[in-house]
């Protein structure tokens, strides 16, 4: 058996609760891959259970049974994450050489250790305000590349590391619940977590970022705990051996605001699915109107336009100026609502800009923007007088990864910008970007967005993604997160109608399908679940039904019901819902419209007539009422006031498809065999391509057969006809 295939197997074992084979499987694995340390651990469950095993064959009855079978499943889990993780690391170039980079640190990489040069870097960064100015800056310089490259080993430590012990949860926890740790440094720490956790879920990690988001007065470092969290839940061990993770949820989502911040980021991991689609919109829809004005020139004294033929246009459009001003104008406003909403504007345009040396690191992608960041100080120091430039970075509505691109980008794009431009920026006359105000700036949901963005940014563009479970991948599990079972008794149920409306809105309606179908509880089983299960193709029919239960008047759900039975010809079924619509709206003309139709196929012509007449004659440029209306006076057999109407319809340009066949069908009633013929022919190859013609002549002889044997046309005749059209 496969390395691969036998870690998966003990994996299999573990969630199962089938301790014995999980130790028989590693002991497998042990002998091909001997690890004296793990060997030892193994032996040391597999001795445990062997004296309880004993204990109870003696028929001792120990009450402590179900409690000391858990921590043997435990310990059983732990050993395997950490082989399982050992694995990994071997057979993957990056993590191997993170986990060297970590090991061959001569640092102590003890929690408490890290917590006190975390806590002197605070110290050493604010006594710099103490010295002179000129030594201060190169010193600050100094400070913040051993700095980083401490918090560069240490992030590689913890993606790297085995599982946690409690112990180590807990002060990691208060490492990061810690006033006099740098923010920055905390969400760095926490995104390793993140990164760890979700190659290999370790209960330890999770309850310390849950604790950190219940916990945190830091806003930035709250809303990581909380993606982190939300995201490194395994459903493959939740159930099995951590009830603890389904406890500690429920517990955090009883709070309201919890809660709503929960259906948020829900939403948020959409918008970031849908970067592509919004940079399709924007390139296909807003930024052509944009570019079409790309020739004028914004400044102080008014729209100018560059080119000699302005005075020209002028005079002939004196409107054009104005109307390419509202277009860019509009397009903009348009760009900046959908990141507002939460869109992620910027994907297509930063895509490319990932491919600086810069982001060789994995800890860059996760870190957030600082100006004294060691790889980005050498364009800070060109460019920092530059205050519009500046001020992108401080107010733009970028994430961190975007800023760091921006900076690193800037020196080529500064070049292209006109000297008296950049005067203009820099006075504040015009602004490149729309500028994000601190309030919304410092809201959980903004901070939210921007992590995202980082982590998708991530998940898309490093070459190394593959390395990681990606949270953003067509087949994770984890995108739609709110339906997990370990839910069940909390309120998110109540936010499914919400979240599915959001999704199909985002274009997402299988997965708005998925999440409806696993609604559970009943009390949320209301009228407006009926109706969406209808409208997303779920048995329609039946939850029409179940909504007109609820609500017997509504107008929305009998339209519905309607719709789906006039679609699939229950003609009976429909005229009795367009009769009570009907009733309740009688002057929309569709519901007359599509109840006379249902009256002609239940061979009910002179009612369906009365309605059509009148339909008719109050809009007799309406081709629907007089194709319908045609069909059934054919039906009816009066042919000579079928054929004007049939006159009507082939001089409109806009020919309906099925024109061609009622037509036939309407010659053929009238004895006229061979025009019949050639119009069955016309539709056929109007309608279809030359390779699946074939047996569409027997179809369309037999569409109204019924019809035919009423008007004493013989199934032999019918045949005639099919093979006439073949001839």
């Amino acid at each position: 058996m496969k390395q691969d295939e036998l870690l998966s197997t003990i994996s299999g074992d573990v969630e199962m609760r089938d301790l014995w084979q999980a130790i028989k499987h590693m002991e497998n694995y042990l002998a091909l891959h001997p690890h004296q340390i793990n060997s030892d651990r193994l032996f040391a469950i597999k001795s445990d259970y062997q004296m309880m095993l004993e204990y109870w064959r003696n028929g001792f009855k120990d009450p402590q049974v179900p409690q000391l079978f858990e921590k043997l499943l435990h310990r059983m889990y732990v050993l395997y994450a950490n082989v399982a993780t050992n694995a990994r690391v071997l057979q993957s170039p990056l993590l191997a050489s993170l986990f060297m980079k970590a090991r061959m640190s001569p640092r102590d990489w003890s929690i408490q250790v890290v917590r006190g040069q975390l806590e002197s870097f605070v110290s050493d960064i604010a006594m710099l305000d103490l010295e002179p100015k000129h030594t201060a800056k190169e010193r600050r310089k100094n400070l913040y590349k051993q700095h980083h490259q401490m918090l560069n080993e240490f992030f590689a430590h913890i993606l790297t590391s085995d599982q946690w012990s409690d112990g180590q949860g807990e002060e990691m926890e208060q490492l990061l619940l810690s006033p006099t740790i740098d923010s920055i440094d905390q969400q760095v720490i926490i995104s390793a977590i993140t990164m760890a956790a979700l190659n290999c879920f370790d209960m330890a990690k999770f309850r310390t970022l849950i604790h950190v988001y219940q916990q945190a007065t830091d806003e930035y470092v709250r809303q990581r705990a909380f993606v982190g969290w939300v995201f490194s839940i395994d459903i493959n061990v939740e159930e099995f051996l951590f009830p603890e993770i389904g406890q500690l949820i429920r517990a955090t989502l009883q709070d309201a605001d919890c809660m709503k911040e929960f259906i948020e980021l829900q939403k948020q991991v959409y918008f970031c699915l849908g970067a592509d689609e919004d940079r399709d919109v924007i390139q296909k829809e807003i930024m052509p109107d944009m570019i079409k004005g790309q020739n004028l020139n914004v400044t102080r004294g008014g729209i100018l336009e560059h080119d000699e033929e302005a005075v020209l246009n002028e005079i002939l459009h004196p409107g054009d100026d104005e109307e390419k001003l509202e277009k860019m104008e509009a397009g903009f406003n348009r760009m900046v609502d959908m990141q507002r909403q939460g869109s992620d504007i910027y994907f297509g345009g930063f895509a490319q800009m990932k491919r600086f040396p810069f982001f060789n690191d994995i800890v860059n992608w996760f870190t957030p923007y600082y100006r004294d960041h060691p790889g980005i100080a050498q364009s800070v120091d060109k460019f920092g007088s530059e205050s519009f430039f500046m001020a992108i970075l401080d107010y733009g509505p970028f994430c961190n990864s975007d800023k760091y691109s921006f900076v690193l980008a800037f020196e080529n794009v500064l070049g292209q910008i006109p000297a008296s431009v950049r005067q203009m920026l820099n006075r504040g006359e015009a602004e490149m970007v729309q500028k994000v105000d601190e309030l919304e700036r410092k809201s959980p949901a903004y901070i939210r967005r921007i992590y995202l963005q980082d982590l998708f940014r991530f998940f898309r563009l490093n070459p190394v993604r593959s390395e990681f479970y990606n949270i953003f991948g067509d087949h994770s599990y984890k995108c739609l997160f709110i339906k997990d079972a370990l839910l069940e008794g909390t309120d998110v149920e109540a936010y499914y109608k919400e979240v599915a409306t959001f999704l199909i809105k985002r274009n997402r309606k299988t997965d708005a399908e998925t999440l409806m179908r696993s609604l559970f509880d009943e009390q949320y089983k209301d009228y407006d679940y009926h109706m969406l299960m209808a409208y997303l193709g779920v048995d329609p029919k039946l939850h029409y039904e179940m909504a007109l239960k609820i609500n017997p008047k509504s107008e929305r759900a009998l339209s519905g019901l309607g719709r789906m039975l006039f679609k699939d010809e229950y003609y009976d079924q429909a005229l009795n819902v367009y009769t009570q619509l009907m009733e309740i709206n009688p002057d929309k003309k569709l519901y007359q419209l599509n109840k006379s139709v249902c009256l002609t196929n239940v061979r009910r012509y002179d009612e369906a007539e009365q309605i059509l007449f009148k339909l008719n004659y109050e809009d007799p440029d309406n081709m629907n009422v007089a194709r319908v209306l045609a069909w059934t006076l054919t039906c009816n057999g009066k042919y000579e006031q079928a054929g004007r109407l049939y006159d009507q319809l082939l001089g409109d340009e806009k020919l309906d498809a099925d024109d061609w066949s009622n037509y036939g069908y309407y010659l053929w009633f009238s004895g006229k065999i061979t025009e019949a013929a050639d119009c069955f022919r016309r539709y056929i190859v109007d309608n279809f391509p030359s390779e699946k013609r074939w047996g569409e002549s027997y179809h369309i002889t037999r569409r109204e057969r019924e019809l035919c044997n009423v008007k004493g046309i013989t199934d032999e005749e019918i045949q005639m006809m099919t093979d006439l059209i073949d001839l």
